[in-house]
């Protein structure tokens, strides 16, 4: 079968531990709680579930169309003489790629001015969500997604349209920062910023002021000076962190923006108010520092009980490495990083820059989401909220993280013969 294998079976290995750690970090206290209290009812066992219940049917969404998308060539053989199929697909007959991109483009813009307005209906500081009341649908993986697909194929073709790449990436920054979703808003511009580093023509460029000469090299050696970049940039944070300890002042304080500042304080010190602000990244440093080795078991974290309802979310690695320690949060980082390297790999062997970019894009998301929630369970960078890739609990954000792997996994079944 013609399908990359490290990518889907690191992709079923990261959901499948996801799996556990949610149901250690969220079910198993509250079914603690349930066997220890004489008034428990049912509506308690749903609270306890209640992840699940809420992820289970996104993954097996997730799942269908990824494998939709894997056997696409095959389903469209099978039913393509039934008339039901027939009518199914004719509206998208004589469907373009750059037309098809654009109307998902323009449908995730509807989507983004919806959420803003539904902020303003009621009266919130802050929406995520296309459901707000609810906190329901979370879209922030449908931006990327299409976000993705967009720069992708405006970065393939001959010749950029400029005009056009920037009213739509502005457009998608604006609308997510006015959610407010600073994180996602810097991603997408992370995104565009390396991207555009890989697609400059190889060339020499003199350095001002000086007479040597720097040469773009190839795809390779622009990503050991992006990974290379990456890791010096995290250094400067480490070396930061361990010896300034200011705190600076918050002119954003009483507003939206104020919890940045609040953030940067906690991680300049993450122990200055330990009952209050900074409670979430203390509580996440004892339970990093208790789990030691090898853990102290799964399921006996004890530190999740105070770090509320970040605990199977944004902060699910203060769990992993509190309970199952420093070995296996080492195991997840290898898993973590043969799914990036392969996506590396295929992203360079395919000749076709449509499907090499997507599959970059990718890439550095999934470097860049991993890197940070890791890195803000241990306070070596500013928490957050950012979901480690198919492990934390973010049902929506998971389904669009699988279809884009869904999606490189159609172009590895397209391009065969260049990936391996």
């Amino acid at each position: 079968m013609r399908y990359d294998r490290i990518v889907h079976y690191t992709m079923v290995l990261l959901t499948f531990i996801g799996l556990v750690f949610i149901f250690s970090a969220y079910t198993v206290p509250r079914l603690t709680g349930i066997l220890v209290s004489p008034n428990a009812d049912w509506e308690l066992y749903f609270h306890a579930f209640k992840p699940f219940i809420n992820l289970l049917p996104v993954l097996i969404l997730g799942f269908l169309i990824y494998f939709a998308l894997l056997f696409w060539e095959d389903i469209y053989e099978y039913f393509r003489h039934y008339k039901f199929f027939k009518r199914l697909i004719r509206p998208f007959k004589g469907l373009t790629l750059g037309r098809f991109i654009l109307y998902s483009v323009w449908f995730t813009l509807f989507i983004l001015v919806l959420v803003i307005l539904e902020k303003f209906i009621f009266h919130l500081r802050v929406n995520r969500w296309l459901i707000a009341p609810k906190h329901m649908i979370l879209v922030t993986g449908l931006a990327i997604t299409s976000y993705y697909l967009f720069l992708a194929y405006q970065f393939s073709r001959k010749t950029i349209n400029w005009s056009k790449v920037l009213t739509y990436s502005f457009l998608f920054w604006i609308l997510l920062f006015l959610q407010p979703d600073v994180g996602t808003t810097i991603l997408l511009v992370f995104s565009f910023l390396t991207l555009l580093y890989f697609r400059t023509p190889q060339k020499l460029v003199r350095i001002p002021f000086t007479p040597w000469k720097f040469e773009f090299s190839n795809f390779y050696r622009r990503f050991y000076v992006f990974i290379t970049s990456s890791i010096g940039v995290l250094a400067l944070f480490a070396i930061l962190n361990a010896n300034v300890k200011v705190q600076l002042p918050n002119p954003f304080e009483g507003t939206k923006f104020g919890h940045v500042i609040v953030r940067i304080n906690n991680w300049l010190d993450p122990f200055r108010d330990v009952t209050a602000s900074s409670y979430q990244i203390a509580n996440s440093l004892y339970a990093v520092h208790r789990g030691g080795i090898d853990g102290v078991g799964y399921g006996f974290g004890l530190r999740k009980l105070y770090m509320g309802p970040t605990v199977h979310t944004d902060f699910i690695f203060a769990t992993i490495g509190e309970e199952t320690g420093f070995l296996f949060s080492v195991f997840i980082f290898l898993i973590t990083l043969a799914l990036l390297l392969r996506l590396i790999v295929i992203s360079y062997r395919f000749e076709g820059l449509f499907e090499k970019f997507f599959t970059l894009l990718v890439a550095i998301e999934t470097f860049s989401l991993s890197l940070i929630n890791a890195g803000m369970a241990v306070n070596l960078i500013p928490s957050k909220g950012w979901p480690y890739p198919l492990i934390s609990y973010a049902p929506f954000y998971v389904l669009f993280y699988i279809i884009q792997l869904g999606i490189i996994q159609y172009f590895v079944r397209k391009r065969y013969l260049e990936i391996f």
